[in-house]
């Protein structure tokens, strides 16, 4: 069943997208397994993400979100929350697929400001390795934050770290393509010789 939204009359505990949103099938490409999410799935996910968090109690200050890949999220995160101060954090790790740096790279950090004694939701896409999650904490931690709880739409199995929410876990590695980095992934595997738009072509014709 496609994702369709509610009313505009919805209320502040009603979520836009409802029933489950079309998922595309694992493709391969170049010996990669790779699982392209719309639009639609990106704010279901994001929305279920927001519920499980609401469900906990947990109300953050401040949302920091990892740049880029929690950008998106987090903006969701935030509508639904209703939380107003959200910051970045700049960390880089991966390369395309499976090839990848040793360890994640801070390329920009947070006001100590914004962050000292206060609680604090961490967002990303994906936790893969775990490495990223870990790396945001600990700088948090350090700053002083009162209470720091990560969350991300997928957590895979690979992942050393446990964030506190996810919305769906993966059980057998994939490359997940999101909608928001779509370019970054074309541009990639074009480098590599694989031709991917047609997988995109699909999700713009069956959402």
């Amino acid at each position: 069943m496609v994702a369709r939204a509610c009313p505009a009359v919805a209320g502040a505990d009603t979520f836009l997208y409802t029933g489950t949103p079309l998922h595309m099938p694992i493709v391969e490409v170049g010996g990669v397994k790779v699982r392209f999410i719309s639009w639609a799935e990106g704010i279901a996910l994001s929305e279920t993400l927001a519920r499980r968090i609401q469900d906990s109690g947990f109300k953050p200050d401040v949302i920091v979100a990892v740049s880029r890949g929690g950008l998106v999220p987090a903006r969701i995160l935030s509508d639904v929350l209703e939380v107003d101060d959200v910051v970045t954090v700049g960390v880089k790790y991966w390369g395309l697929a499976q090839r990848r740096a040793e360890r994640p790279v801070l390329y920009h950090g947070v006001e100590p400001g914004v962050i000292r004694d206060r609680k604090v939701l961490v967002v990303d896409e994906v936790a893969d390795t775990g490495h990223t999650l870990m790396l945001a904490k600990n700088l948090l931690d350090l700053i002083g934050a009162a209470e720091v709880k990560t969350a991300v739409l997928h957590l895979k199995t690979t992942s050393r770290f446990a964030p506190d929410y996810y919305a769906e876990k993966i059980e057998e590695w994939i490359w997940i393509s999101y909608p928001w980095s779509r370019y970054e992934d074309l541009r990639e595997f074009k480098k590599r010789g694989q031709d991917v738009s047609k997988y995109v072509e699909d999700i713009c014709q069956n959402i």
